[in-house]
């Protein structure tokens, strides 16, 4: 494996046990994982990440054809995946049957996806590359990037940040009065870059240092992003998906750096 990459296997894991478990991809803009996980147990049976992707859809195209764990039967197959092309909808302004009247709202000409969230009330509406959907198996079920958030939001308090981090970006969330108010996606390559959205955040949500922040992803206590955090916030968690803690894969890793990707389980 390359220096960037991670994979992790149940050595009792079988081929044949595949159709019984679920495949999970979080595909971002400069990384690509993926779990297997039994349906029924929730235990892991594999991880695969690699991050500071130059060309993911390239890394993506040469994983399903050369992994072999990629062309097992699952039962399901749920892939997030990054854009910039999306907007919320409430449940009361959208309209299912013409969703090419959302088009000129999203800067594409590509086709049109929606994925409603039930217990938040509203509509996201997306547009994927075309290009790196068609290396999916048919049957994925496609999920914007923000689902695996917006999935954790009752797991947060009331007023909260949830951050998720690739090893050159970040995703976050924010909740306020158990609302979802704001979420979006920021490359960040140093500290620097980290410091300069995070108090462009702070400014513009009104921010205070006493909110919970709650970690995920490619982060660890003090580095750069851990202590940027510490100058602003006095409360941080690192935040783990319910029902995951326990696996003996991870054992011996940072959980949480894979919250993000298990949250996906959770997203219908």
């Amino acid at each position: 494996m390359s220096n960037n990459s991670l994979l992790l296997v149940d050595p009792n894991f079988k081929a044949d046990a595949s159709a019984n478990c679920h495949l999970l991809l979080k595909i971002t803009n400069d990384s690509f994982s993926y779990a297997v996980v039994g349906k029924d147990t929730e235990e892991i049976n594999i991880i695969f990440d690699k991050q500071g992707c130059e060309d993911v859809q390239k890394e993506l195209k040469s994983a399903f054809e050369t992994d072999s764990y990629l062309s097992l039967n699952y039962v399901t197959v749920k892939a997030a995946i990054h854009t910039s092309n999306f907007i919320f909808i409430p449940d009361e302004w959208f309209d299912g049957e013409h969703l090419s009247v959302y088009a000129k709202y999203l800067g594409s000409d590509a086709k049109v996806y929606t994925k409603h969230n039930d217990k938040l009330g509203f509509n996201t509406v997306f547009c994927l590359d075309e290009d790196l959907k068609s290396n999916l198996p048919e049957k994925t079920d496609l999920f914007p990037q923000s689902e695996p958030l917006m999935v954790l939001f009752n797991h947060l308090a009331d007023e909260s940040l949830l951050i998720d981090f690739t090893a050159v970006s970040f995703n976050v969330l924010y909740v306020k009065d158990k609302k979802i108010v704001f979420q979006n996606h920021y490359q960040s390559e140093n500290a620097e870059e980290f410091n300069y959205f995070l108090l462009l955040m702070i400014e513009q949500l009104g921010l205070t240092d006493t909110i919970p922040v709650y970690l995920q992803g490619i982060i660890n206590e003090d580095d750069e992003h851990y202590n940027c955090l510490l100058k602003y916030f006095n409360q941080l968690y690192f935040f783990l998906p319910a029902g995951k803690q326990n696996s003996e894969l991870l054992a011996d890793m940072p959980k949480h750096y894979f919250s993000g990707l298990l949250a996906l389980d959770l997203c219908e």
